[in-house]
């Protein structure tokens, strides 16, 4: 199958069992790993939040103790949100393929999708660098430097799963050689972020106000920051 199928087929055939997956593999492992970095840097003091940032978000220990209490309300919220999101983006997503007919523009208007979820995961990075507080819900009480940190964190690492998850069910599937290996590229940038990092001006560098493509992953991004569908 060329790329477009391939992602059709996997939207509505094996969607459920990767979000059963997800949530009952990858969420549980992302905060069983967060949670022990977190231990290890209250357990040590100011000089371990250094060996855990891997961004240049400024904090310190006494941010990091004052917002324990919110790291329970973040575990619990961003996984639903991200979960829900995608569902949501599953859905969109295959609403617009179903709408297409040509071929041709099927695979243009997926790898853009594609292109698009990676600008997403790389965005997740950069945003906590420039100290923007784009999420929103209820029960945080405070925003400040280490929990705009571990929001964007655990954004970044439960989107990045989910998108290899996904992306490893369509490659199962497509046949051609060019497209396959388009596929395999976009792998390799998710699952490394010095590499996402230095594709940053090329991602989604043809996408335009009002493309589909990227609209449908603003949706997906907007939902996860904001828990609202536009």
């Amino acid at each position: 199958m060329n790329i477009a199928d391939s992602m059709i087929f996997v939207l509505k055939s094996k969607t459920q069992t990767l979000f059963t997956d997800f949530w009952n593999d990858d969420v549980k492992t992302v905060l069983k790993e967060t949670g022990k970095d977190l231990s290890k840097m209250i357990r040590n003091g100011a000089g371990q939040i250094r060996t855990f940032k891997r961004s240049d978000i400024k904090t310190n220990f006494n941010e990091l103790y004052d917002s324990t209490i919110d790291m329970v309300t973040i575990f619990k919220v961003i996984p639903k949100r991200v979960k829900e999101g995608f569902s949501f983006f599953r859905d969109d997503l295959t609403a617009e393929l179903d709408q297409k007919g040509d071929s041709k523009h099927k695979t243009i208007f997926c790898l853009k999708v594609i292109a698009s979820l990676s600008s997403f995961t790389l965005g997740a990075i950069y945003n906590v660098k420039r100290g923007q507080t784009e999420f929103s819900f209820k029960g945080l009480k405070r925003k400040n430097a280490f929990t705009q940190f571990l929001v964007y964190e655990l954004i970044f690492k439960l989107s990045q799963v989910f998108i290899l998850r996904f992306l490893g069910e369509v490659e199962k599937q497509v046949s051609h050689p060019e497209e396959l290996a388009n596929i395999r590229f976009f792998k390799g940038l998710i699952s490394d972020r010095s590499k996402l990092q230095e594709e940053a001006e090329n991602l989604s560098k043809d996408a335009e106000p009002g493309d589909k493509a990227l609209e449908i992953v603003e949706n997906l991004k907007n939902y996860i920051f904001t828990g609202k569908r536009d």
